[in-house]
């Protein structure tokens, strides 16, 4: 997930709270079995891979192919798939004994490439987890604007339009039959959407993302789009220890 930010604590020791938690991490690219182990012993037992990605432009199929990655792509010359190292960090976690898994859905948005449908994207989500037996316990829509620098300029139709873009991605989402929820940032809802009232999908649990370095669930204030409670919380950046520095985001998840 994108974000310019400070350096906030390392891997560290979570601090109290009145609701019962689990530690996550958050990351796109894979950090390797023994990493996980390490985690563990600081009480990080849930894991959250990008599980698909904007690859906007062309779109070209990665050497060797993960099982089945390339099926069902209902067009390959339109922007989003499947993200190519999702498997291994799924196999790395739960070889290390983790099966608390969820996946972020990274979509492919923006007027200057062509993105498949939401529909589309959603469809090749569920079918790669169907296909290769993947268990997580719930996927996350990630709405947020392009980092800096980012090719992909995604999100950039206006308010009105971003607005029913995201409705027809939570549609999608929604009709699937699988646990979703949506992550976001409240301090980006208005450039997005033109409104910090405006509702996408509030009936959904929220990944709230306020990096002030607290792994509670109970500080989070950026509230938007009709939520009043955060299911997680992003809450800054690991910066060392058993990984590199910014190998993982540090979130509490409700489960």
């Amino acid at each position: 997930m994108h974000f310019a930010a400070t350096i906030l604590p390392a891997l560290g020791t979570l601090i109290g709270s009145a609701q019962a938690i689990v530690k996550a991490l958050d990351l796109s690219q894979p950090q390797g079995t023994s990493v996980w182990t390490c985690v563990q012993g600081q009480s990080f037992l849930k894991g959250v891979p990008r599980l698909y990605q904007e690859a906007c432009g062309v779109y070209l199929l990665p050497a060797p192919l993960p099982p089945l990655l390339h099926q069902n792509l209902t067009n390959p010359q339109l922007g989003g798939r499947i993200d190519p190292n999702f498997i291994t960090s799924y196999n790395q976690i739960r070889a290390s004994g983790i099966k608390d898994i969820d996946g972020y859905f990274f979509p492919c948005t923006g007027s200057t490439h062509n993105c498949k449908s939401p529909a589309a994207q959603v469809s090749e989500i569920v079918y790669f987890l169907a296909v290769n037996n993947i268990i997580v316990k719930r996927l996350w829509l990630d709405l947020e604007p392009p980092g800096p620098g980012s090719p992909c300029q995604g999100w950039n139709y206006g308010a009105t339009q971003n607005t029913a873009l995201a409705r027809q991605f939570a549609t999608a989402i929604k009709a699937t039959g699988l646990k979703w929820g949506i992550y976001a940032n409240g301090n980006q809802w208005t450039t997005m959407f033109g409104s910090r009232s405006v509702d996408i999908a509030s009936d959904l649990p929220l990944w709230a993302v306020q990096w002030d370095g607290v792994p509670t669930l109970g500080s989070v204030h950026t509230f938007m789009g009709g939520w009043t409670t955060a299911f997680a919380k992003q809450y800054g950046q690991s910066t060392g220890g058993c990984a590199p520095a910014g190998a993982f985001d540090l979130n509490v998840f409700t489960e």
